[in-house]
């Protein structure tokens, strides 16, 4: 439902959120709600009788610090039990006159005066009057009218480790003094930059806050910000949001990921989506870096010469790196790198990767932020390496079946006649051998490209049959079940007709016979051919794993000293199988054949890079995942650099040298953030295929 207060996307705040009124902000309030719940049961339950403990809330810019605490402020003021006594003061996002501890302390007066004037006015009065000399009596003066009225004070401080910067050691150790014996005062604060002192043993806050970190948010927590969003802005952006979430979610959750999952990045994604449906992920994120590059351009601006040097070879090189590369790529002295890095890292501008040996390893903190400079400042080799990981993200989440994107890998290999395109892609959906959902996702895929209508298809018959066919299987009666396939075969899905026939297989029965299966199907199409057995694989039909691998080499030897396009997507089908049946050494002779051949060679000087990186995703993606399944790290390791992979599939070769036993183990801990949930994502697969192929 559309609320009364609708806005204009463009009109969303992506700073200054305490300026947004304090029903919109409530209402629009629907990430952070775990940290909220948190912090709020704890300061609504505490009646601040003795010294209360006092929050940091940790987390990079546009994490959601800003609209936390004040979120945190509204709730206290608009809580009736803690009205009478407990007065929420909160500071600006930037609060440039407090500069020591006396302003501090005048602005809380300050504050308390504006909150209630008949109570406070005076104290503000007194606090402006008081000498340089006399400045270190301001608090006893604020405690002992708030205790005079019967009241306490919680102060919301953004950017309290900046705030708290200025203030020399002495003051500090008077403020943690006031916060540890003091019940009348209560602080929470946000901060996008390490304080210092909460780590160091002989500063004054060591210790001393309770840490509340913000973590990229989720896939959920995104599609509800988005809904949220959409809610208050009109009917058509609820309709907007709802389209993309349900039929294109790998879009923007490959962004989400390479973003940081930063709320701020998702509002202004938000903001892109209002102005137009996109057609992939990549053009989703280049218009967001294109939004992001005033911010991120005075982030540099603000750093010195030195530090600026050294930020540009760590976001150029993308991966973690260490002081020795930093030096070789800037000509820095290495102790001047080290020193710049631990500054660096108190801004939150660096992290530090420990190894198990000295040379601990160095990346950008904020992967968004890595990703925009290499768009803005990179090559087109840099660029290009943006594009692949942001394809391959798209692709990984889209859980695609493998048979449409092999169609598609092959529409980019056409000869570029549109028409004989156009009779191909029309021939192809105009099959009833290949399934319903993957003709509709095709002519879906093909209108979006093309821009043209395609056949009409119908799926209804073979829903009648399917229904039919079920109710058979319950039964277990492998003659009935195979005298209707023999029937009314002819007339299902491959899919379905594969499936269906082998749970003959799974019943024991003597009617299950493959070899003989492949030939009454016979002829069939090329890439129906690729569909069948796509669709044997990816189900681990394990009974007609053998018959499929004689059916290969029978017709591949042919092929095996002159492999062409044509015959690219067999081999993949064919490697998988031969892996599936433990035949290592068969699947290195064909891979040795195909680097012989120069085959990818051959793609990229017919279609041009682009498509070459494609049908190479496509190709790689699940024989590497198999042969981590299979435990043959070194064959797959060895593939990344046959066929220069390392870029193009940048999250396999990570979980990848992650397997190995040796140093090249190392290699794992130069891997970005960014890409942490989607190796967790390979090592699940790469488990399940441990059984689903053993």
């Amino acid at each position: 439902m559309v609320t009364d207060s609708c806005i204009n996307p463009s009109g969303i705040l992506l700073y200054n959120t305490q300026n947004i009124d304090e029903a919109t902000l409530k209402a629009q309030f629907s990430i952070r709600k775990k940290e909220y719940e948190r912090i709020w049961q704890d300061i609504r339950t505490n009646t601040m009788q003795y010294p209360a403990t006092h929050y940091l809330i940790q987390g990079v810019r546009g994490a959601g610090k800003t609209t936390l605490l004040t979120r945190l402020s509204y709730a206290v003021s608009g809580e009736e039990s803690l009205n009478p006594w407990l007065i929420p003061i909160l500071f600006n996002e930037e609060e440039y006159g407090i500069f020591s501890l006396f302003t501090f302390w005048l602005r809380i007066a300050e504050k308390l005066a504006l909150h209630d004037a008949n109570r406070y006015e005076t104290l503000y009065t007194q606090l402006m009057q008081l000498s340089n000399e006399q400045e270190n009596q301001a608090w006893a003066l604020i405690r002992k009218t708030l205790i005079h009225h019967g009241q306490k004070i919680i102060v919301f401080i953004d950017n309290m480790a900046e705030l708290f910067d200025g203030f020399s050691d002495n003051e500090n150790a008077q403020l943690r003094e006031v916060l540890s014996l003091h019940p009348e005062i209560r602080i929470v604060g946000g901060s996008s930059v390490i304080l210092d002192a909460h780590f160091d043993g002989t500063a004054p806050f060591y210790q001393f806050f309770k840490l509340v970190n913000l973590k990229a948010i989720s896939e959920a927590e995104m599609h509800e910000l988005l809904r949220t969003l959409a809610r208050h802005t009109s009917k058509e952006a609820i309709e907007r949001i709802e389209e993309i979430i349900t039929q294109h979610p790998e879009r923007i959750e490959a962004v989400r990921r390479l973003t940081d999952g930063v709320p701020r990045t998702i509002v202004l994604l938000f903001q892109i989506i209002m102005e137009g449906a996109k057609d992939s992920s990549f053009t989703y994120l280049e218009e967001t870096i294109d939004k992001t590059t005033p911010l991120y351009k005075h982030r540099m601006d603000d750093l010195t010469r030195q530090q600026q040097v050294i930020v540009n070879a760590i976001a150029m090189n993308w991966d973690a790196m260490n002081v020795k590369e930093i030096a070789e790529q800037t000509r820095l002295p290495s102790k001047t790198i080290s020193a710049q890095l631990t500054v660096l890292q108190k801004r939150w501008m660096v992290d530090k990767v420990e190894t198990n040996t000295k040379n601990h390893l160095y990346l950008l903190k904020e992967r968004f932020f890595n990703i925009w400079y290499l768009m803005r400042y990179g090559t087109q080799r840099d660029k290009r390496r943006v594009l692949w990981l942001t394809k391959f993200l798209e692709s990984w989440y889209g859980e695609k079946e493998l048979s449409l994107k092999l169609v598609e890998a092959l529409g980019t290999l056409l000869d570029k006649d549109a028409k004989s395109k156009d009779l191909l892609i029309n021939a192809l959906l105009a099959s009833d051998k290949i399934d319903y959902d993957i003709r509709r996702d095709m002519a879906e895929k093909y209108r979006e490209l093309a821009r043209k209508p395609v056949v009409g298809f119908s799926n209804e018959q073979q829903k009648i049959l399917r229904l039919e066919i079920e109710q058979i299987i319950k039964t277990k009666d492998d003659k009935n079940i195979y005298q209707f396939l023999q029937n009314h075969g002819d007339r299902l899905t491959l899919i379905d007709l594969v499936t269906y026939y082998h749970q003959l297989y799974e019943l024991g029965s003597n009617y299950f016979k493959p070899q003989e299966f492949f030939l009454k199907i016979s002829p069939i199409g090329y890439v129906e051919a690729v569909h069948l057995f796509t669709t044997i694989y990816a189900r681990a039909l394990v009974g007609y794993k053998q018959a499929v691998i004689d059916v290969f080499e029978a017709n591949l030897k042919e092929f095996s000293e002159d492999v062409s396009v044509n015959t690219l997507l067999f081999f993949s089908l064919y490697l998988e199988f031969c892996l599936w049946d433990n035949q290592f050494e068969r699947v290195k002779n064909i891979f040795d054949i195909l680097d012989k051949q120069n085959i990818f060679t051959l793609i990229e000087g017919r279609t041009g890079i682009r498509s070459t990186s494609e049908v190479k995703e496509i190709f790689f993606e699940s024989i590497i995942l198999l042969l981590l399944a299979k435990k043959q790290y070194e064959m797959a390791y060895h593939l990344f650099y046959q066929f220069k992979l390392i870029q193009l599939l940048k999250p396999l070769y990570f979980a990848t040298v992650y397997y190995l036993p040796d140093e090249r183990h190392q290699e794992f801990l130069r891997m970005g953030y960014e890409l942490h949930e989607t190796l967790m994502e390979i090592f699940a697969v790469v488990e399940e295929y441990q059984i689903k192929y053993a």
